[in-house]
């Protein structure tokens, strides 16, 4: 029974963190939402937690040259939609970079189902906690551009080391301190003018602009 409770507690942890990054993105301007697009949201606010002082939701992750990508965060998505909470539209099928079929399509919430889950959401510390962090993610993501948006992870420092191959396990949680993406977003709070300090938002908003030159062959 127990265990059987953890899965269900870890399945309304990832519908929960679901619902805060569509209405994070949306805020933002970024809805509708691919799937990869939405999963390397999921990734970002997993390997950038800790500069909010938060613990990721799941801190490995397979790496894959198509870019991060969580099974069971996908199939939780899904339900979200069977119960009407989050609206897929431009449903199709294509194949990934390993030739095989998956998926295609754009996600937003349906506020008349999405609304007061979300409001009970907000109403506790914890998760007010986590829906500021992936707003701010939301709103530094926004200033890349869409095509630039799709590859930004590569640029990572966590999810493009090269010590990890495509197919191993990218894990940041145990080994905290391959963390380089959280550890970089800090590091770069001490780059601002003498006696500034930098507030975790601007952290982020650092690292999403590291990422862009990195995009664009700076450095």
């Amino acid at each position: 029974m127990k265990g059987e409770e953890e899965h269900l507690f870890a399945r309304l942890r990832r519908q929960t963190r679901l619902l805060v990054l569509l209405s994070s993105a949306e805020q933002a301007g970024l809805t509708p939402i691919r799937i990869l697009r939405l999963h390397s949201f999921a990734y970002l606010s997993n390997v950038l937690a800790p500069v909010w002082d938060l613990a990721p939701l799941d801190g490995k992750i397979l790496k894959r040259r198509g870019g991060p990508f969580y099974p069971a965060l996908q199939g939780d998505l899904d339900r979200l939609v069977g119960k009407g909470m989050v609206v897929i539209t431009g449903l199709t099928h294509l194949r990934d970079e390993e030739r095989r079929w998956r998926l295609e399509g754009s996600y937003r919430l349906n506020h008349n189902f999405a609304d007061s889950a979300l409001r009970q959401i907000y109403s506790y510390e914890v998760e007010f906690r986590l829906a500021s962090f992936m707003q701010e993610l939301a709103y530094a993501l926004s200033a890349l551009s869409d095509s630039e948006l799709d590859v930004a992870v590569a640029q990572d420092a966590t999810y493009s080391d090269p010590l990890v191959t495509f197919g191993n396990i990218v894990d940041f949680d145990e080994w905290k301190t391959a963390n380089y993406s959280a550890n970089a977003a800090k590091e770069f709070g001490h780059l601002l003018p003498l006696g500034s300090q930098a507030t975790p938002g601007e952290k982020l908003h650092l690292y999403v602009r590291h990422l862009h030159r990195r995009l664009n062959g700076e450095r």
